[in-house]
């Protein structure tokens, strides 16, 4: 595949995340996909699995949405730098909804494609920011006393 077509797919699996379109991204992955997060416990293995987990961001985030910065192709991996916007709704691993709104989290995406499909992702994304955001941890420049 030339690197337009890798291209192509990841920028597809974003426009199915911005369209809350669970089958259309399940399309675009293959057979034994696998996702690794640095902010989820274990990989994702399998189209359900990855259903699941864009069902619980989609819950926690009805209105999530994610910008493209920049993406580069070198072989069978396209890197995607990403922001994303959201209003925390709904339970996300267990915060309950704080219905305040998570503004330009950063992150980047490495997705490997064979065949035409995703075959795996690792996904790098600045957590902390969301949860500061969300009023779930102090916000930076804030300390708490320690004894």
């Amino acid at each position: 595949m030339s690197d337009q077509e890798s291209i192509s797919i990841a920028r597809q699996s974003f426009d199915a995340w911005n369209a809350h379109d669970s089958n259309r991204l399940l399309g675009l992955l293959a057979d034994d996909f696998v996702s690794e997060s640095d902010n989820l416990p274990a990989l994702t293995r399998g189209r359900e699995a990855q259903r699941q987990v864009m069902e619980m961001y989609i819950r926690a985030f009805p209105d999530l949405h994610f910008d493209i910065e920049q993406m580069l192709a070198s072989g069978d991996h396209v890197v995607t730098r990403w922001h994303s916007t959201g209003t925390h709704r709904g339970e996300l691993m267990g915060i309950p909804a704080t219905n305040r709104r998570g503004e330009g989290i950063h992150g980047c995406s490495v997705a490997e494609i064979k065949g035409g499909k995703i075959k795996r992702d690792w996904v790098y994304w600045d957590g902390a920011t969301l949860l500061r955001q969300l009023g779930v941890i102090p916000a930076a420049g804030q300390t708490t006393a320690v004894h």
